[in-house]
């Protein structure tokens, strides 16, 4: 029988003085109380209760044992009170770890709109392109591409896909020159993820209406989305960046697209939110999930929402 069972049960027959009102106070039998009373007394060898037909009273040698019984029972009851207080509040602290890509504007408003609706999260962000181990105890979420966490076991919801594009600032076009075929790229700085680059040279990988081609730009730069994406706003070359890294940035004329038939990959850029439970998440993991859920689906909506004039204005200027 479990010992804290048994503690219940004299705590509870001490205090109502009656096996039967100790049981219904517990939603046990009464000879459930009266076995666990007998187990306590045997594995502790002393009698702790009087039973008479009337009443049940404590004995001397007991008194003190019932008192340190009572204040274990409420450290206790106080610690489930508090956890279960925690699940259900949106406090204490989220060690979330991220991607370089996600660093932009739009990340920004999530982490901003995050805080206005869990003020009291303590919400902690690092930023890194390294593989990561959700169950070593340094991050409780992860927001990477997919080959970036390696565990089976945890839970993985996609966020957002969206191709790598070609973009540069209204500046850098202006002094260079807006190019209009990948062989043109010959003439412009590049700022491309050193895995496009091709071992010991300096051509860059690139897809042309889904044919790869192999361009030698006359100067080129890698780095990682975020450190490309700023020297791209600053005009130092052409980006190639995910599409939802940057879309507020081509929406606001930041940036402005460019070969719009190129991209660096065949596949889509693909973010997704890791985390390694599904059952007793703590609230404040559970209104992070679904807050981020919904917050990129209203991104999704609105590149869709400003990506679908922009194409018919591309076909429209085809057939002129």
């Amino acid at each position: 029988m479990d010992q804290l069972y048994m503690l219940r049960a004299f705590v509870a027959a001490t205090q109502h003085k009656s096996f039967s009102k100790a049981a219904t106070s517990l939603g046990v039998t009464t000879g459930s109380i009266s076995k666990a009373i007998a187990k306590l007394e045997a594995a502790i060898q002393t009698r702790v209760l009087h039973r008479t037909t009337r009443s049940v009273t404590l004995t001397e040698e007991a008194q003190a044992y019932y008192l340190s019984c009572c204040r274990l029972l409420a450290e206790l009851d106080e610690a489930n009170r508090r956890i279960t207080e925690e699940r259900e509040v949106d406090s204490g602290r989220l060690r979330l770890v991220v991607h370089p890509m996600l660093v932009s504007d739009t990340f920004s408003q999530l982490v901003s709109s995050y805080n206005a609706i869990a003020p009291n999260v303590n919400l902690t962000v690092s930023v890194q392109e390294n593989v990561v181990n959700l169950y070593d105890g340094h991050y409780d979420i992860a927001i990477v591409p997919p080959h970036l966490v390696e565990q089976s076991a945890v839970i993985r919801r996609t966020l957002s896909k969206s191709s790598k594009v070609l973009a540069a600032s209204p500046a850098y076009l202006a002094r260079y020159g807006v190019p209009v075929h990948a062989a043109d790229l010959s003439a412009h700085f590049l700022l491309v993820d050193p895995r496009l680059r091709q071992q010991d040279s300096n051509f860059i990988d690139l897809f042309e209406d889904g044919l790869p081609v192999r361009v030698l730009p006359m100067a080129s730069m890698d780095g990682n989305e975020a450190l490309l994406r700023a020297a791209a706003l600053t005009g130092t070359g052409i980006a190639a960046l995910p599409e939802a890294m940057i879309h507020r940035d081509l929406a606001n004329g930041q940036l402005v697209h460019v070969l719009q038939g190129c991209s660096t990959s065949e596949s889509d850029v693909e973010v997704c939110l890791f985390y390694s439970h599904r059952e007793l998440l703590p609230a404040r993991f559970r209104t992070f999930v679904d807050f981020c859920t919904t917050f990129f689906r209203g991104e999704r909506l609105e590149r869709q929402a400003v990506a679908k004039p922009a194409a018919n204005a591309e076909r429209l200027e085809r057939r002129a």
